[in-house]
């Protein structure tokens, strides 16, 4: 087997096992009841409001929570609150987005894919090179520090390519965190993990 037809074939199975341990996390996330959800989401955002990275940062890049995610809205209101600025994802293109600043919780609307963003007449994009501190979303996260995104490759490109500078936070369920996440060499990680119950720092 040549170089070029091994790594293919290498590329293939990490594929294959990111879609399953992507799959299974996705229905663990759902498995949660909402009630779960928000006390558990409740107690990330406490751990998170002491860290140093959070309250040293001027700007953030956080996003709107999906249902089934680890819910966000009261940490985008404690920013701004906080005299932060805010931003939040734009999709601009296939893997490609820009953060848009989030001057209130009223300005947001159903964009690309049902998720919340900034009404078109209020969007202002920010620099990546402003951005002090990113809310990193994600499927798994292992102990490493490793992540496995949603599968668009929207933040692996914007954190290498705009904002490399930006510390990575990703706030998580603990079921999220598995010992090991398939990756790839253009596969960002993360600096600060934070469930319910853990603070990882790989």
């Amino acid at each position: 087997m040549g170089q070029a037809s091994y790594e293919e074939q290498v590329h293939k199975e990490k594929l294959a096992a990111k879609k399953e341990l992507r799959k299974k996390m996705v229905a663990f996330r759902r498995s949660l009841t909402k009630e779960q959800r928000a006390e558990k989401s409740r107690a990330i955002l406490q751990r998170f409001y002491e860290e140093p990275a959070f309250q040293k940062a001027k700007t953030i890049f956080a996003y709107a929570s999906m249902p089934d995610e680890v819910q966000l809205y009261d940490l985008l209101r404690e920013a701004l609150k906080q005299g932060k600025r805010v931003g939040l994802p734009l999709i601009t293109g296939r893997g490609l987005m820009e953060v848009v600043n989030l001057p209130s919780l009223d300005a947001l609307v159903a964009g690309e894919f049902g998720i919340l963003t900034v009404k078109k007449e209020l969007q202002e994009i920010i620099p990546g090179s402003d951005i002090d501190l990113i809310i990193v979303p994600g499927a798994a996260f292992s102990e490493r520090g490793d992540r496995l995104g949603l599968g668009g490759g929207y933040y692996d490109r914007y954190l290498s390519d705009k904002a490399p500078q930006a510390f990575r936070a990703a706030l998580t369920f603990d079921g999220q965190i598995t010992a090991q996440v398939p990756t790839e060499a253009h596969d960002a990680k993360v600096n600060l993990i934070l469930t319910e119950t853990r603070r990882i720092e790989p």
